[in-house]
């Protein structure tokens, strides 16, 4: 593991400031790719370097952000990305004179990874190695992995790094005014990912203005002691005199870099807008000063992408749903046999809403391809849910293949005692960044004494800190036998929990109903058995949570020894609680629960706390509702948009065409949901990745209506065409292909020009199909002028049709100053047009 500087070191770092802010101030034309500068102008680089370090930057940013090839190809220079990053590398290092860390800046692609986008995790890694190697080889300090929107394209840079070098690696996400990433990401998550990872600092750059920074870094603090790197734009961009520019001045960075020293920033800078007088300005506010120490919240960090969780001592007891397993279910296992995943998704989506806080899956069917499996089952359980998974099985390339395609932070389920497991699967968990369950059983097999299994823990506690996982990413499962078969193994299974807590304080599971093989009422001795493991100090459990039985004994459990203090979460799950099946024996049962648990253990409740959980916690998801469904087969229809469900839904709409015609079917169900999914995804509901899947599958649906309605000569467009473009030196077109995507379901109309597009481009396009609307993207800073002129060169040449603007830096000031109209995002743009065609909602 590459070493820490900005741990070894206390003080306060200064980043540089802006590039492409810089470029344009001295005259340079950025209207195309930035980093061929790097060859053709780089005096002109050179000397903004040399201004950074001579305003006191401890560490200055390659002119690299886009210089991978999938950017690059944009330009036709995707053969040129070794030349362009070393002589990016080449120029800082030359300026900086040893006076100052070199970072090569590693932006992203431009692309989505699976499951919301088309890349795979290895094809990303692959682009960003290039990149990366070429830098490092160049002489590069740092890798700055910057300005990231994708978690998993994150991940991706970060293992990409550590394939190739072993520089210290910082990562930087950008985030929105609702605090999260464009995919939904919040910093809790962020930080949890790459503490994993064992990042050199995690933060936050570019977006917004500083002053909406102080809660990320305090949020991102809440979680690690990794440091954190933060460096805002200087303000959102407005038009003074025909121009472009960024509104904060010096003194505003001044004054919050003190502010974000007392969050819990390391490492401060300035992105978009900011110069070396707003860099001069930080130093002299951060000179003396040093990091303030954090204490924050104490668990295993699981995560998937939008949601954080908790599992460890001051936390409610997890539960970790059972279901995705094929052991003794015939069904599933002729369904993973066929690959067919609808059960999977189905059990998914079920166990979350009967209350599980994770799911495992396993898809270990004899004789099938597991990893391929394996991989799948996690794709379609991410995009039915938005919990963390724990990876279930014993197969190292399932392990990674599963982790490939995991978001979030896992838990792999699990590392044993035995030399394989060490060996094979530990290793693979440390790579990428995950939790690990560690497993009391080794190569002589299953130890009967509480004492040998925790002995067994300590020894792999041990190997995990071998190969860099830490401690506190680790939980413990002593196991749990049958007690019909073995009746003194619960007592030292009980045992064994309490001595992991007392020796290591690591959190704790256990598979649950295992203790009740071969007995009747199993649900009685399961639930039972909980409630004397959580008195024991089990902190989760492998669990069936639609047994009703067992959740509400956790949740009274938690209760009583001091995890659920004022009963907050009990009252909020059973206020209205209507008892299921209480008879004599579970009542007795229960009774008996606190004298069994007092005899085996001889000690008294811990006391829990869950103030750090509720500070840390993601944010949890709604439901969506059917109230506004229609009835029949057009609800179905209409639930299965809410779902995101595009191979479920051809069938029913397949059906309803044989008593509606096409258009109803659209106008009933189709469109009216993806309204309901856009009015969810202002609300903050859910995220981008549920309303694009929203959007695919009416894609879907409509494929069906119109080979029907090609049948009857007819159409489903809502009339209107829409010319899209991103505009002219930017090739980004992330945000421009989510907005197409929306319109085209919609029913609209739109021709897609791609990206760098010059003005002329958009005017002939615009009289050539006869365009209502145009729409134009944005991403970076220097690319804003060339939104105006396409606007001016419209109107210059006769197009007087309404132009909607928008893109990261755009804002509804700037976008009337120009003659445009503000689209903040993919369903405001929906909205717009449809209010400017006159289409009724």
């Amino acid at each position: 593991m590459p070493t820490n500087p900005f741990k070894q070191e206390e003080k306060i770092w200064v980043l540089d400031g802006g590039m492409g802010t810089m470029l344009m101030a001295k005259g340079v034309d950025v209207n195309f790719a930035p980093e061929l500068l790097n060859v053709e102008k780089p005096e002109v680089l050179k000397e903004i370097h040399s201004e950074y370090v001579e305003a006191g930057a401890d560490i200055i940013e390659t002119n690299t952000f886009g210089s991978n090839r999938i950017k690059l190809s944009h330009y036709g220079l995707e053969n040129r990305v070794k030349e362009l990053t070393a002589a990016g590398v080449k120029l800082a290092k030359e300026a900086a004179r040893g006076r100052a860390l070199v970072a090569l800046s590693v932006g992203p692609t431009g692309v989505f990874a699976e499951p919301v986008g088309d890349y795979t995790f290895d094809e990303l890694v692959d682009v960003f190695k290039e990149q990366i190697e070429a830098g490092a080889e160049a002489g590069a300090d740092l890798v700055l992995i910057e300005t990231m929107s994708d978690i998993k394209e994150a991940k991706a840079a970060v293992f990409a790094a550590r394939e190739v070098c072993d520089l210290p690696v910082l990562v930087s996400m950008t985030y929105q005014e609702d605090g999260r990433t464009l995919l939904g990401t919040p910093p809790e998550v962020a930080a949890a990912v790459f503490e994993g990872f064992n990042v050199a600092a995690v933060g936050a750059n570019c977006s917004l203005g500083p002053e909406s920074f102080v809660e990320i870094i305090k949020r991102t603090a809440s979680v690690t002691t990794t440091p954190i790197i933060v460096y805002a734009n200087a303000g959102l961009p407005v038009l003074e005199n025909g121009k472009t520019v960024y509104p904060e001045p010096p003194e505003t960075f001044e004054k919050y870099a003190v502010e974000f020293v007392k969050a819990g920033a390391n490492i401060i800078g300035g992105c978009c807008g900011t110069t070396p007088d707003h860099i001069r300005a930080i130093k002299r506010a951060v000179e003396g000063l040093k990091p303030v120490e954090r204490n924050p919240v104490k668990g295993v960090k699981v995560a998937s992408r939008t949601k954080l969780v908790l599992i460890g001592t001051g936390h409610p007891t997890r539960i970790i749903g059972e279901r995705i397993n094929p052991t003794g279910k015939k069904k599933l296992q002729e369904a993973l046999k066929a690959k067919d995943f609808s059960l999977v998704k189905q059990e998914a989506k079920k166990q979350v809403e009967e209350g599980a806080d994770l799911l495992d899956v396993n898809v270990g069917v004899p004789g099938a391809d597991e990893p391929s499996l394996m991989r799948e089952a996690v794709k379609t359980v991410m995009e039915a849910v938005d919990v963390p998974l724990v990876i279930d099985t014993k197969d190292p390339k399932a392990v990674e293949e599963a982790l490939k395609m995991c978001d979030g932070r896992p838990v792999v389920n699990s590392v044993s005692g035995e030399k394989k497991d060490v060996e094979q699967i530990l290793p693979v968990a440390a790579k990428y960044g995950a939790n690990v369950l560690l497993l009391a059983i080794d190569d002589e097999g299953l130890k009967e004494k509480a004492q040998e299994r925790v002995e067994i823990i300590e020894r792999l506690l041990k190997e995990c800190e071998k190969v860099g996982v830490d401690r506190s990413s680790t939980v413990a499962d002593v196991l749990n036998l049958a007690v019909s078969a073995m009746p003194d193994s619960t007592v030292e299974t009980l045992k064994a929990i309490r001595l992991v807590k007392e020796r290591f304080g690591i959190a704790t599971t256990l598979g649950v109903s295992n203790v009740s093989f071969g007995l009747p009422s199993r649900s009685l001795i399961n639930s039972a058995f909980m409630a004397m493991a959580i008195y024991a100090g089990l902190d989760s459990g492998i669990v069936n949570p639609g047994d009703s039985r067992m959740v509400e004994t956790i949740f009274a459990s938690d209760v009583l020894v001091g995890k659920d203090r004022g009963a907050e979460r009990f009252v909020s799950r059973f206020q209205n609680y209507s008892p299921k099946g209480e008879d004599a024996e579970c009542r007795k049962a229960l009774e008996r629960i606190c004298q069994i648990a007092g005899a085996v253990l001889g000690t008294v409740p811990q006391a829990f706390s869950h103030e750090a959980e509720e500070k840390a916690k993601g944010e949890t998801t709604e439901e969506a509702s059917d109230s506004e469904a229609p009835a029949g087969i057009l609800g179905t229809i209409f639930k299965k948009v809410l779902e995101g469900d595009r191979e479920g839904i051809v069938g029913p709409t397949e059906e309803a065409l044989k008593e509606f015609d096409p258009v109803e079917v659209s106008d009933r169900a189709l469109i009216p949901a993806l309204d309901v999914v856009g009015k969810r995804f202002e609300k903050g509901e859910i995220f981008l990745p549920q309303m694009l899947r929203s959007a695919q599958a009416v894609q879907a649906a409509f494929e069906v209506l119109k080979r029907e309605m090609k049948k009857k000569g007819g159409n489903l467009k809502l009339g209107g065409k829409i010319v899209m473009a991103t505009v002219h030196g930017d090739v980004h077109e992330i945000g421009k292909n989510i907005v197409i995507t929306m319109l085209e379901n919609s029913g609209f109309d739109v021709i897609d020009l791609g990206t760098n597009v010059p003005p002329a481009e958009v005017v002939r396009a615009a009289k050539e199909h006869n365009a209502d609307i145009v729409g134009l993207s944005a991403l970076m800073t220097t690319t804003l002028p060339a939104m105006e002129e396409t606007i001016k060169a419209l109107r210059d040449a006769g197009v007087e049709v309404p132009v909607i603007v928008g893109g990261a830096v755009v804002t509804p000031e700037y976008a009337e100053s120009i003659g445009g109209i503000y689209g903040g995002d993919a369903q405001e743009a929906v909205k717009i047009v449809k209010k400017l065609l006159k289409v009724e909602e």
